[in-house]
């Protein structure tokens, strides 16, 4: 698919605002394919890769160009023009998910957000446009885990640091039941939060998604993998309001020409925001 390239046009950035702290709304799609023209909001959490700011301030990422090609298709299909708006700072998960839950309508969440079957009783989901990976990590000063089981001695005193309402803290009390009934678990609003905790406290661990493993391996940061630990069950996806009706149409967009994730372009953009050996550890995820 070629992407039209009209964002400009079509995106209006909105900075500050809490996605919490206002009632989201956007027009249905019932709506906007009778009048022809649409407003819908996008809420977002930052995440390396996926949604971040560019060297000019501007949010760019997987999700913000893969909207990009959505509305591209809304405007191309059904003669629509969309006027789609950010809203929040991107600092909390939480923010963007509420956001999105407790709005109406036309509102999409952009950002590390996993498909579960508990979540679906709350939001609508996107088809999947990418699977997760979740890294086990600590300071690159820390043994190396050949074992799960290995944790409450290589581990003993360690602190846990995770973030509300994630699957990855899901995975910390996981490994709390499991393996360390005694484990000390502090929380923290957001990924990048998490990774600011295990750079500065060499007796602490977390997960981490792909994308935010592989910015700390990019910007050279201490950091270490335990490939024992690493994740890879969950998919990532754009969520809606149990209000919307845009689901149909995200499906639609992803099924026509032969499948969005067949196409170069989709391709184009994940090497150029995750860059190559990210997407090829990936690739190994899907086998």
């Amino acid at each position: 698919m070629m992407r039209l390239l009209f964002r400009a046009a079509i995106l209006v950035l909105i900075i500050g605002t809490s996605a919490t702290g206002q009632n989201l709304s956007g027009d249905n799609f019932a709506t906007a394919n009778q009048a022809k023209k649409a407003t819908v909001t996008f809420a977002y959490v930052e995440t390396p890769g996926f949604v971040y700011k560019d060297a000019s301030g501007k949010l760019t990422g997987i999700c913000v160009d893969i909207m990009d090609d959505f509305l591209t298709y809304v405007k191309s299909t059904y003669g629509i023009n969309v006027n789609a708006r950010f809203v929040g700072n991107g600092s909390s998960f939480r923010a963007m998910y509420n956001g999105v839950k407790n709005g109406s309508k036309g509102v999409f969440g952009l950002g590390n957000i996993t498909m579960t079957e508990a979540r679906k009783s709350e939001i609508k989901f996107s088809p999947a446009f990418i699977k997760n990976f979740a890294i086990l990590v600590t300071h690159n000063s820390v043994p190396t885990l050949n074992s799960k089981s290995e944790i409450p001695q290589k581990f003993n005193g360690f602190t846990a640091y995770t973030a509300k309402g994630t699957l990855n803290e899901k995975r910390i009390n996981a490994i709390k039941d499991q393996y360390y009934p005694g484990l000390k678990i502090e929380y923290v609003n957001s990924s990048p939060e998490v990774l600011d905790k295990i750079l500065a406290d060499k007796q602490s661990f977390s997960f981490l998604d792909l994308a935010f493993y592989f910015d700390a391996v990019k910007d050279r940061d201490p950091i270490k993998r335990h490939q024992v630990g690493d994740e890879g069950s969950e998919e990532f996806a754009f969520i809606m309001p149990l209000s919307s009706d845009w689901q149909p149409i995200m499906d639609e967009f992803f099924a026509a020409n032969g499948g969005y994730k067949n196409t170069t372009e989709y391709k184009k953009i994940l090497v150029n925001h995750l860059g190559l050996s990210a997407v090829k550890l990936l690739d190994t995820t899907s086998e």
